[in-house]
């Protein structure tokens, strides 16, 4: 699993609703802005089939 990071770290992030294509597992994911969505892993242990569902969501800080 990848390296999991506060949300609120003075890195630019995108917070995003995911889903992975080998196994249909879907999760709302913070992930820094600069990360390509081919390098997120599910949590079944995939990499490379990660994409998002839609819009980039917003939170409030």
């Amino acid at each position: 699993m990848g390296k999991i990071l506060n949300y609120k770290s003075n890195l630019e992030h995108e917070v995003a609703e995911l889903i992975c294509l080998k196994c249909l597992h879907r999760w709302i994911g913070i992930y820094p802005a600069e990360t390509d969505l081919k390098d997120i892993e599910c949590t079944c242990g995939e990499v490379g089939f990660v994409i998002k569902t839609g819009q980039t969501l917003m939170i409030d800080e």
